[in-house]
This record gives structure tokens, sequence and C-alpha cells, in this order.
């Protein structure tokens, strides 16, 4: 019995640290452990246990040293615009009740390409941390996918597995927050490299998105390709008539304060690579 009631109080702390931040902003920083006992009247037991279960449910993200941090567990409704976190592929599949994992191919700090030199803006001969990962949902292989950061910007991600983790919740960890994505979708057909570790015939049609990740003052913090099948991509678009919504107005004033405050070099950059197919794809 005295097990049972363990479990209940602890299971009852987690809905506690749920209900109390749910309306909290993406990324909300969460108490320590000793604060956590005060607050709910809990041991330091009964804290722990909780947070793992957080962590495991996709709910918070932990980092030594830093503590852990809010990620948020409720799906779009409405008009509202999506939160940050639904940005991140593992995010996405996490707050549907889904189980996301990667086999990293490659992780490692090189040279930058001169085409990725150019989409993130820094000089060529410049070092990029690039990870590439085959990622998959519930066991079955969803895409082949590459990611590209400035080395300089969080040199500290060389040190965790991406197995299992985040690459957007350990760069927010780091104190870069993605904010906004913006991304190319397009149609090809799969060349030797990708057909070998996607299970496809060579010449197989794919689908590649490239995406774009910024932070809130719109600094470019990842340059991203995926390639996956084309057959067992969805995308999901909910668009809405202006006279239906009552904050359409404002958030669109919200987008428009945000594009004039970006950087309209980088915008423009962007735009040249994505109609370059040799350049990008």
């Amino acid at each position: 019995m005295a097990i049972k009631k363990k479990r209940l109080l602890y299971m009852q702390l987690k809905e506690d640290i749920l209900a109390d931040y749910e309306n909290k902003p993406y990324y909300s920083p969460l108490p320590g452990e000793r604060e956590l006992c005060d607050i709910y009247n809990v041991s330091r037991p009964t804290v722990r246990r909780a947070l793992e279960i957080l962590e495991e449910e996709g709910c918070i993200m932990r980092f030594a040293g830093k503590g852990a941090f809010f990620i948020g567990t409720k799906k779009q409704q409405g008009n509202k615009k999506a939160a940050s976190s639904r940005i991140a592929f593992y995010n996405q599949v996490r707050l549907r009740g889904d189980y996301t994992s990667s086999k990293v191919l490659t992780q490692k700090a090189e040279i930058v390409s001169p085409a990725v030199a150019e989409i993130l803006g820094i000089p060529e001969g410049s070092m990029v941390f690039h990870l590439e990962r085959l990622r998959y949902i519930n066991g079955k292989l969803w895409t082949l996918a590459d990611s590209y950061i400035d080395y300089g910007l969080c040199p500290e991600l060389l040190e965790y597995d991406y197995a299992e983790r985040s690459l957007h919740n350990t760069l927010a960890g780091h104190g870069y927050v993605p904010f906004k994505a913006r991304r190319c979708i397009t149609a090809q057909r799969a060349n030797e490299y990708d057909a070998f570790h996607l299970g496809l015939q060579e010449g197989a049609p794919i689908c590649r998105t490239g995406t774009f990740v910024y932070d809130k003052a719109g600094k470019l913090l990842e340059y991203a390709v995926s390639r996956g099948d084309i057959y067992k991509i969805r995308y999901d678009i909910t668009t809405y008539n202006q006279e239906d919504t009552e904050n359409l107005n404002m958030a669109g004033t919200q987008e428009m304060d945000w594009e004039n405050q970006a950087d309209r070099a980088v915008r423009e950059r962007e735009e040249k690579n994505m109609d370059n197919e040799n350049l990008l794809w």
C-alpha cells in the first residue's frame, strides 16, 4: 500500500506542474528541485521522479547545471498560432503522442561548403556543426536529415548524443531558442546516396524540405535539409477566412513587424538560393 501511495504522489505532482505551467510561455524555466519541494510540500525523490516522467513524455527538457525548462503540451487550437516547440520534428512527434528516435550518421565540426556558408551568412572556410540523422517515428524510418549550424554559435552541441535527443531543445538550453521556421518543399528523384539510406530505388520520387530556423530577433540559427519517401509525407494545413477570425489581423501585424525587423539581406539570399536547385538540392 505504501508503494502505491508513493507512486500516486509523484503522478499527482506531475499533473500539478503541468496545470501550473500550461499557460506559461514556451521554454519557461522550472524552479530547482529544493524549491519544488517547498512549493508542493513533497520530498526530493518525489520531485525527481515527477521530473523524470515529464521529461520522458516530452513536456520538459533538463540540462546539467541549467535546470529544467517547460516545452509545452498543447496542440494548436482555433486561430492561435503554433508555439515555438512545434518547429522541431522531435516536439511535433512527441506532442501528438508518438515516439521518435534517430540513427546518427554524422556528427562533427567541419569546414563549411560555399553553398551553406552563403545561406548561413558566414565566411567561407568557417566551421559548422553538421548533424546527419536517419529519423524514425514509432520505429519506422521517416526521413534522412542534415542540419548545419555555425560552430561558433554553440560549440557545446558536439557533446550530446542525438539518437533520442532534440537538437532544437538542446540549442534552446544554451540560450538559442528557435522562434520561427521557413520551409521550402520540393519533389525530386532520389540519388544513389539518398536511395540507399531511405531503402528506395535510385530515381524514386522523394520529398525534399529545406528549412531555415530563426531566433526571435531574426538571426538564422540553423539550415536543415530533410529527404523522405514522397508517399509517406503528409502535411496538415489549416487556413481561415478573415471574417472568421478575430485575432487574424493582430497575428498578421505581429508577423509583419517581425519581417520588418529581420535582416532583409539574409532573406534575399535565401530566395536566390532556393531557386538554384544545383546549389541547394
